[in-house]
């Protein structure tokens, strides 16, 4: 006989709009029977039972972008496994339910799970992982977001492994400057560089702020260069500098102070203290010696030689005891056809540093004018009137850190030599040798060798140009060299008399400058003596 619930219900049509309502319940509530569907009020999913399980009935979740500490979001991000604490990675998409996992998969198949995952609607989640955790060997990683359902998503090959830069100096001050140093020649600065960990090509950039005016830096290396214009007063600059790759940029504020210079000049001969200002450890020092003596009938004298040192170590508020050397003093008149030789300038010395003192120069008839073992030459005596004239060169010293200046002398005039004959090197002398160059001979043209017979001495050697007293004067030039007719003793940079300017006509054996070191020039036969050569100085600029 048939039952009524065979016929009941049957081929039932579902209508309306409001849904049809199903068994409601926890997980707690389940009845394990093939064929129930309910919703279960612990997962929020509908569900099912196959007879052996139950299954969830969901949609899977999506991966549009993501963000690592902040960057914009994007499809592709880099992650620095070298910075500390977690990574903070948030994740968009869609249909993300509580409880969802955060996983990284590897490329070489070594996977890692977020420590920490926050879903923070069903559009957003935040995964916390150690920055650590993270190798370049596996890189990239894909991200894949599971739902309790099982159900998931993937981003395939998104995040790279890649450090950010590393700065080489702490944030702050990279030095303070003196204005007018050249940097990095004439003065020192911290590094402002960065490393990569991974060897990637960095750029360099001021972001904010701004260097010192004259100082630039260099995209490619960091480097810090160029010349600061002196201030009125002492002025710090703050900047920003930005190292970065292709995908990681660091930041870091830095600092330059430019000093007004403090210019300290000695120039009484003899000794003296210099005291350190507060707070200065290095200085730039000028030290000259005293220029050599010319002689009659002979040779220019050597300009003193000159030493620099751009970064000289000091102690603040200590002292550094030196001297300034004293010029050669003018030799004695000599008699016709006999040599004699003339006086060699004094050193000046400032702590380590020392300048050797100007070559002197002998008289007409010696065959090897300044090269006298009681004449070496700080730039060298010049050659006297005999055609095989020597030179005087500087003698081997030491000067850690500094650069040497000085050059030897000319060698005698070519030609006539002594004899009384007709030619252009009768009776006259080369230069002393400068600071700055060598001193010249009479066969070359120029000034005194332009009418035959007026055999004029030749230039001194040029001195050395410096600015380290605020403004730009030469030191050490040569002495130039007697002439066999009066009026005709020429020099050059700074002149014949180891004086300004270029060209300057010496009457015969001028004096070298107080305090510029030049030789003294040559005297004609019999109207002037050699001269003396001019004191040498200290200059210590702080």
């Amino acid at each position: 006989m048939a039952d009524l619930n065979d016929f009941k219900n049957k081929d039932t049509k579902f209508t309306g709009t409001t849904g049809q309502r199903v068994s409601v319940g926890a997980t707690g509530t389940r009845v394990n029977e093939t064929g129930r569907l309910r919703f279960n009020t612990s997962t929020n999913l509908l569900e099912y039972y196959t007879g052996t399980l139950w299954k969830s009935i969901d949609a899977p979740p999506t991966i549009v972008t993501f963000s690592v500490d902040g960057v914009t979001a994007s499809t592709s991000q880099f992650v620095d496994r070298t910075a500390s604490g977690n990574a903070s990675i948030i994740i968009t998409g869609s249909l993300f339910s509580s409880g969802a996992t955060v996983d990284f998969l590897g490329a070489g198949g070594s996977n890692i799970s977020a420590s920490t995952v926050t879903v923070n609607s069903a559009s957003q989640l935040t995964a916390l992982i150690p920055h650590s955790s993270f190798l370049a060997a596996q890189e990239p990683y894909d991200i894949k977001v599971t739902n309790p359902s099982g159900l998931s998503a993937q981003l395939d090959n998104c995040l790279s492994v890649d450090a950010a830069p590393v700065f080489a100096t702490a944030s702050g001050s990279l030095g303070s400057i003196r204005g007018g140093d050249v940097i990095p020649d004439g003065g020192s600065l911290s590094s402002a560089a960065a490393t990569d960990p991974d060897g990637d090509t960095i750029t360099y950039s001021i972001t904010s702020g701004a260097l010192p005016t004259g100082l630039s830096l260099n995209s490619s290396t960091g480097a810090i260069t160029g010349t600061p214009t002196t201030p009125g007063s002492d002025t710090t600059s703050t900047f920003t500098v930005s190292a970065s790759t292709t995908s990681q940029t660091q930041s870091r504020s830095f600092s330059i102070t430019v000093r007004v210079p403090v210019v300290t000049s000695f120039t009484s001969t003899g000794s003296f203290n210099y005291t350190v200002p507060s707070g200065i450890t290095r200085v730039q020092v000028l030290v000259l010696a005293g220029g050599g003596a010319g002689n009659n009938i002979g040779g220019g004298g050597g300009g003193g030689g000159v030493v620099i040192h751009n970064s000289y170590p000091v102690t603040p508020g200590g002292t550094v005891p030196g001297s300034v050397g004293s010029g050669a003093p003018q030799p004695g008149s000599s008699n016709h056809g006999v040599p004699t030789q003339g006086n060699r300038g004094s050193d000046s010395v400032f702590g380590a540093l020392t300048a050797k003192g100007g070559g002197g120069t002998r008289s007409w008839n010696a065959q090897n004018g300044g090269v006298s073992p009681e004449s070496p030459g700080g730039s060298g005596g010049g050659g006297t009137g005999q055609d095989q004239g020597g030179t005087a060169t500087q003698p081997s010293t030491s000067n850690p850190g500094a650069t040497n200046y000085g050059f030897p002398g000319a060698r005698g005039g070519d030609g006539g030599g002594n004899n009384g004959t007709t030619g252009a090197g009768q009776h006259s002398a080369g230069g002393g040798g400068g600071a700055g160059g060598a001193g010249g001979h009479p066969s070359q043209t120029g000034p005194g060798n332009t009418t035959t017979n007026q055999q004029a001495g030749r230039y001194g050697g040029n001195g050395l140009l410096s600015t380290i007293s605020g403004s730009s004067v030469y030191y050490g030039g040569g002495g130039g060299g007697s002439s066999h007719v009066s009026g005709f003793n020429v020099g050059n940079i700074p002149g014949g008399a180891g004086n300004e300017p270029a060209g300057t006509v010496g009457q015969g054996g001028g004096a070298g400058v107080t305090n510029r070191g030049g030789g003294g020039g040559g005297g004609h036969y019999p109207e002037h003596n050699g001269a003396a050569g001019g004191p040498g100085i200290v200059i210590v600029r702080a």
